[in-house]
């Protein structure tokens, strides 16, 4: 029998399989039952290693998982930040730059925590758009490196938002920009624009690291210093290319929050606790409201709806063909409820509609007040 299953395992694992299919599996060591060894005859180990070629398809001849196939195991997730961690995919950074940011970081464990505070709104929506297309979600951290996670952030080169778009490449991306509203601030409407355009460069590169320097750089600023390192028979990876100090920052910024995320415990840092919830909701609202009425009506502080809707330039966030407004998840039944009733309210208090002739006679003679 043990012999048997031996040969079916050398015989699937002999299949070929194609080049796209093909994974390489870590050695794998099991033994036989007490009970079979006695029959499986001298010249059969009880203990046995595999380390075979096989495609996933096949893993069930070995009882491996796809997770094993592919050299990881995913872990339950208990918060947002768990979500985060399961789908870190990026090849490790191990420079001194890194392993200096990590300690510029644990420097500032306040810092840190009060940015994941700001996560808090943000993160799980950039997840799950992030999960949604397949993406490395290191991706979700680019906004701590960018913006600390403040979509009011503006730079000294204008670029603006959670995503830090500057003002052409809004327009690229079809991130209006006129004097009512800003959408290199509204937290949906960047999100996708940002993950278009890290998927462009990631398309144009090949290379997350170089994509995420031309996000911080420029594509066609990167495309010329991989040229002049071709010219010159010289590596074109990330770490050899000659490039500016902010962008050679970049990467192991983001690398270092990566390493902090991963373990924060191991860097003694306390990161904010961030629900694997939607932390807010879309309402589309077709009356004009201003911040303050929209906080009224759904319980909260004008602070916290500008927080979600900083994509206005004035204080009015509805109505008027303006995108639906964001609001906690917690929020939107009590706003709702109120919303529902508002247009009553709004012809009560409307102007008056003109009276009959007729009738404004009869009031007259009647001595009362119109």
């Amino acid at each position: 029998m043990a012999r048997r299953i031996l040969a079916l395992i050398a015989f699937f694992c002999s299949l070929p399989a194609s080049a796209d299919q093909e994974q390489v599996l870590r050695t794998r060591q099991f033994a036989y039952p007490t009970s079979l060894v006695g029959d499986m005859g001298p010249n059969v180990a009880p203990i046995v290693s595999i380390a075979p070629s096989l495609d996933s398809s096949r893993a069930y001849l070995l009882d491996i998982s796809e997770a094993e196939i592919l050299g990881r195991t995913e872990k339950p997730v208990r918060d947002a930040w768990d979500r985060v961690r399961n789908g870190f995919a990026l090849a490790p950074l191990k420079t001194s730059l890194v392993a200096e940011r990590e300690q510029w970081y644990r420097q500032r464990k306040d810092l840190v925590l009060a940015i994941s505070q700001k996560a808090r709104r943000y993160l799980h929506h950039i997840v799950e758009a992030v999960e949604a297309r397949g993406l490395p979600t290191e991706i979700a951290l680019l906004p701590f490196v960018e913006s600390g996670f403040e979509p009011l952030a503006l730079s000294s080169a204008q670029a603006a938002g959670l995503w830090q778009f500057i003002p052409g490449t809004a327009q690229r991306y079809r991130l209006p920009l006129n004097e009512h509203y800003d959408a290199r601030r509204d937290i949906v409407a960047s999100t996708e624009a940002a993950l278009n355009y890290l998927e462009f460069l990631y398309g144009l590169f090949q290379d997350w690291h170089l994509a995420f320097a031309a996000y911080n750089w420029g594509e066609e600023a990167v495309q010329r210093a991989i040229q002049r390192n071709q010219a010159r028979g010289l590596p074109t990876d990330y770490e050899s290319l000659i490039m500016p100090e902010e962008t050679r920052l970049y990467v192991p910024k983001l690398m270092a929050i990566r390493n902090i995320v991963a373990d924060p415990d191991h860097h003694g840092i306390v990161l904010a606790d961030i629900d694997n919830a939607p932390y807010f909701s879309r309402v589309e609202v077709a009356h004009e409201l201003d911040a303050q009425s929209v906080a009224r009506m759904a319980g909260l502080s004008v602070a916290e709806v500008l927080a979600l809707n900083p994509s206005h330039k004035s204080q009015n966030i509805s109505g008027r063909g303006k995108p639906a407004v964001l609001l906690p998840s917690d929020r939107v039944a009590e706003f709702s409820t109120r919303l529902s009733v508002l247009p009553v309210k709004v012809k009560a208090v409307g102007k008056r509609p003109a009276l009959p002739k007729a009738v404004i006679g009869l009031r007259q003679t009647a001595g009362m007040a119109l």
